[in-house]
């Protein structure tokens, strides 16, 4: 007799949501998932909160991810919640155009990379188990100035995007050529970093901002997960440098009218000062590059419905990076079916170029996904998908992997 196992739970309870999905019309869903939040809204407390300045969130992702290929056969169950307290300090406070964040995670599970040994991971949720802090905020307008201030994530200011969001794979969301090459991931999911960003808005769409970081939310070169298990390890300097990035933009979609075709163009450079260990196994002074993203809506239907192409070329130092060129491209199309207005179709392929200084690995890794979110109510959705890794794990022995996903998502 199997033992009973939290992984093995939480793949029976996906599997159930699946098949009662399928046996459910959407007009039979009970109310209670009806509503945006599946909590309700307490008896009339989260508004009378939410007036007064207080929002809260809470979220739950949770997938099973199989695979043929790679390294080993399996099969995986991680999941992630996550809560939030949002604080509108002019409501609460009477402090003007400021806002306060505290978040938090809950991280479980197994990684798919354990079976497949890619480097380009195919869970934007895979991360070291445990509960931790997550950012922690203070964020200020001032005019056309905005700072922010406190534990912070670089990627949701300068990575964000409008179209490869719905995918899983991790390297749609952090550009390669920066979270490969920064140490430990840089200040990205699912380690916050103290530092500071600040943006200037010239204009509705033209903007600049600049955020400094620290260099590694671990101390430690390896990334020892226990050093910052659960989010509260703050201490500055020890050697690791300074994180920071650049960016100017254009976001066409703060200007739009509803009915034009808007687009969203960036160009961000970003740097880490600490030592770096070159390629040819010589020291080097710091690390840098450079990515290019664009998002642009080709063709609009009605409210959110429509299709926009997104894609983004990144370069990094090639003497001292691991990946030293990253190209990803793709399309996401809402509302593709009649009657599915929310529903999310995305397709994406992403090509990592290793620094030709390093002879021992194979020259680049590829992965092709296509995935599509089904969203059952405003507050859960279903997403499956499909991932195709050429070259995982830059080992010659290791076959292709196809990884087949089932994620669902639950807001409270």
């Amino acid at each position: 007799m199997k033992t009973l196992t939290w992984n093995n739970l939480c793949r029976a309870a996906v599997a159930c949501l699946a098949i009662g999905t399928a046996q459910l019309g959407q007009a039979a869903l009970p109310a209670l998932i009806e509503s945006d939040q599946i909590s309700g809204d307490w008896g009339g407390r989260r508004t009378t909160w939410s007036d007064r300045g207080y929002d809260f969130t809470f979220e739950y992702i949770g997938e099973t991810i199989s695979n043929t290929g790679g390294t080993r056969s399996g099969t995986e169950y991680q999941g992630l919640g996550y809560g939030a307290l949002e604080i509108d300090a002019e409501k609460a406070f009477g402090w003007a155009g400021t806002k306060l964040l505290v978040s938090t995670m809950w991280i479980h599970g197994a990684s798919p990379g354990n079976n497949i040994g890619n480097e380009l991971l195919v869970s934007n949720i895979d991360a070291y188990d445990g509960l931790r802090l997550h950012e922690v905020y203070l964020e200020k307008d001032f005019g056309k100035l905005n700072l922010k201030l406190g534990s912070l994530l670089a990627d949701g200011d300068f990575v964000a995007s409008m179209y490869r969001e719905t995918l899983i794979n991790d390297s749609f969301g952090q550009n390669v050529a920066w979270s490969a090459n920064a140490l430990n991931g840089g200040p990205a999911f699912f380690a916050a970093g103290i530092g500071v960003r600040l943006r200037y808005d010239f204009t509705d769409a033209y903007y600049a901002q600049v955020g400094v970081y620290d260099g590694d939310m671990f101390d430690d070169a390896d990334g020892d997960p226990t050093i910052n298990q659960h989010g509260l390890h703050f201490e500055l300097g020890n050697g690791q440098g300074w994180a920071s990035m650049y960016q100017i933009g254009y976001n066409g979609f703060n200007v739009s009218d509803g009915a034009d075709l808007p687009g969203w163009y960036r160009v961000t450079l970003w740097h880490h000062s600490t030592e770096y260990d070159k390629n040819d196994g010589t020291k080097g002074n710091g690390n840098m590059g450079i990515f290019i993203s664009a998002d642009k809506l080709v063709y609009r239907e009605e409210g959110d419905q429509g299709f926009g192409l997104f894609g983004r070329v990144g370069m990094a130092e090639r003497d001292r990076s691991r990946f030293h060129l990253t190209v990803d491209a793709g399309f996401s199309c809402t509302g593709l079916f009649e009657g599915r207005d929310e529903d999310i179709l995305a397709l994406g392929l992403i090509w990592g170029k290793h620094s030709k200084d390093i002879t021992t690995i194979k020259s680049h890794e590829t992965v092709v996904e296509f995935t599509y979110q089904y969203q059952l109510s405003p507050s859960v959705f279903l997403q499956p998908d499909i991932q195709w890794i050429n070259r995982p794990s830059s080992d010659s022995s290791v076959e292709d992997a196809w990884a087949f996903g089932l994620r669902f998502g639950l807001t409270f």
